[in-house]
């Protein structure tokens, strides 16, 4: 662990992170990717990479705008795209500290991590999902697994930091222990569970009963798991899943919507909107305006065709720029009054009600955790039921988003010794 770059804290603010996607170009096809649709076609708006100067413009907007101040920068795969040394230099420049989210092919080659080294890459976050040919397998490239162990190996020589994240689909569960033994053997900092629910094109049938675990199936390994990397003094971090399905001393790891703006590790939900927005996801055309969440048609922006806000701000610029300027200075003064708090809290709600149809069971009307658990993600729902719901008792109602996270260290940048330089 990298004990002269990072410290470990409880305090908990809102995270200053953005992200950005800078095209659906990749060498790998892992099945359970949020983007595969638009990685295998060619032809979707969505796959190319887009210009040097757009992917500058974003981080520029990210910077100045939204107030982020690091970014995690992703394809497809970041590190086949020809400009991304100069895009990390003036992420670097502009004071938006880059991370890269990498499968680790390209950074297995000699040479590579010390280039990113020097254009001032903070660190890697890994897809390590699964061991030898399971990996290669969920991944779709024969040898995969080898070149990500070359790459780790690297990185734990050369002392450049890193986090791993692992999805966990049907074939992974049970190797849950040995990836975290993965993470303390090559000295990676935090590691990341995600539950394999479905996104994006995750939604296209490629979830199924052969691909999908229960979660009672994930709960024994993953705890098993989490004990290994905390024994080691590595931060987990696990995604998605209800709070049931952890022991009371791991519940502090998990993290639903509710508790995701509140990992410095996880997006800024307002740039977060604004990025995954159509006209910022593509090659063509240019971006459109940010926008800000809590205020007057923030809903309607966030729910809105973005090709058709974008193509009717290029017809009429000057209303449009007028009229997103009115809209983000109201919204200001309303998240001054309400407090970004309660408005992050109601994003997350909103996304785990209206976009991804997470249910209860009737047995979590008696769960101390209900008010700040998602419960059952829809998709998972539907495919299992939700009786695996296992009520936490013994305790008062909780209503308080940080009530279990508040107690897990994180591990951060230590302010007078920035990994920022």
């Amino acid at each position: 662990m990298h004990k002269e770059m990072y410290t470990k804290t409880r305090r908990r603010v809102l995270t200053r992170r953005g992200v950005m996607w800078l095209g659906q170009t990749c060498n790998q096809r892992c099945y359970f990717c949020y983007f595969i649709n638009r990685i295998t076609d060619h032809k979707h708006p969505e796959h190319a990479f887009m210009s040097l100067e757009k992917a500058k413009h974003i981080c520029y907007t990210l910077r100045h705008f939204f107030g982020n101040t690091s970014i995690d920068i992703q394809g497809g795969e970041p590190t086949i795209y020809p400009s991304i040394l100069e895009l990390v230099r003036y992420c670097r420049d502009i004071g938006l500290i880059p991370t890269l989210i990498t499968n680790g092919l390209v950074p297995a080659k000699s040479g590579v991590i010390e280039a990113y080294r020097d254009a001032g890459l903070r660190d890697f976050l890994v897809s390590l999902h699964g061991i030898g040919d399971i990996h290669d397998e969920v991944v779709g490239v024969k040898g995969a697994h080898e070149k990500i162990l070359a790459a780790l190996e690297r990185m734990r020589v050369l002392n450049f930091p890193f986090r791993i994240n692992c999805t966990m689909s049907k074939p992974v569960v049970p190797l849950l222990r040995e990836v975290a033994r993965y993470a303390v053997d090559y000295g990676a900092y935090a590691a990341n569970y995600i539950a394999f629910n479905p996104f994006g094109d995750q939604e296209a049938g490629r979830r199924c009963a052969d691909t999908v675990s229960r979660y009672t199936e994930v709960r024994d390994q993953l705890t098993g798991a989490m004990d290994i990397l905390e024994s080691a003094g590595i931060e987990v971090n696990v995604r998605y899943l209800p709070f049931c399905m952890a022991e009371e001393r791991h519940r502090k790891n998990f993290y639903n919507f509710q508790q995701l703006p509140y990992d410095t590790h996880e997006w800024d939900y307002q740039s977060w909107s604004w990025t995954m927005s159509a006209p910022q996801l593509r090659k063509e055309g240019g971006n459109m305006p940010p926008f800000l969440i809590g205020g007057p048609y923030s809903r309607s922006l966030l729910n809105a065709d973005a090709l058709y806000i974008r193509d009717h701000y290029e017809r009429n610029p000057r209303i449009q720029a007028a009229k997103f300027k009115t809209h983000q200075m109201i919204t200001r003064v309303v998240q001054r009054v309400r407090g970004l708090d309660t408005i992050y809290r109601e994003e997350a709600r909103y996304r785990a009600k209206y976009h991804c149809h997470y249910k209860y069971h009737e047995a979590c009307g008696s769960c101390a955790a209900r008010n700040i658990c998602d419960g059952f993600h829809g998709d998972y729902a539907e495919m299992f039921g939700t009786s695996e719901a296992n009520p936490i008792t013994g305790v008062n109602i909780i209503d308080d988003p940080l009530f279990y996270a508040r107690e897990q260290e994180k591990t951060v940048e230590r302010e007078d010794l920035v990994w920022a330089g």
